[in-house]
């Protein structure tokens, strides 16, 4: 299996129904959505143990590596808005990248505001 592309929900105006489940759960090879600015990634947990989402960052600073960013989302009821920022977390082709440290029980969706 490779990195799979997430699919984008387009939040109205109306608003976001955030009691409602998200649509895709999270798979062992991570997954990658194309970052335009107005996204970000919200992630739930319905496992007994915490997870760890990591955002890759590809950048060098004076030739060393910056290091990826991790997200814990806690245990049963974690729910976590990870705001990826073009500048920082893009990589070459656009997208940003998304590993899970164990996807059972994980669920994911990208959201993006409306334009305007």
């Amino acid at each position: 299996m490779a990195r799979a592309d997430l699919p984008v929900t387009l939040m109205t105006r109306a608003g976001h129904n955030l009691a409602a489940a998200l649509p895709t759960p999270a798979i062992a090879d991570g997954h990658m959505f194309t970052n335009n600015g107005r996204r970000m990634v919200r992630v739930k947990n319905s496992n007994g143990a915490s997870r760890t989402v990591t955002v890759q960052i590809p950048g060098e600073v004076e030739g060393q590596a910056v290091p990826d960013r991790t997200y814990t989302v806690a245990a049963t009821t974690g729910d976590v808005l990870i705001p990826p920022l073009p500048g920082v977390y893009n990589q070459a082709n656009g997208k940003v990248y998304l590993d899970y440290s164990d996807p059972a029980g994980v669920t994911v969706e990208v959201l993006e505001l409306p334009a305007g």
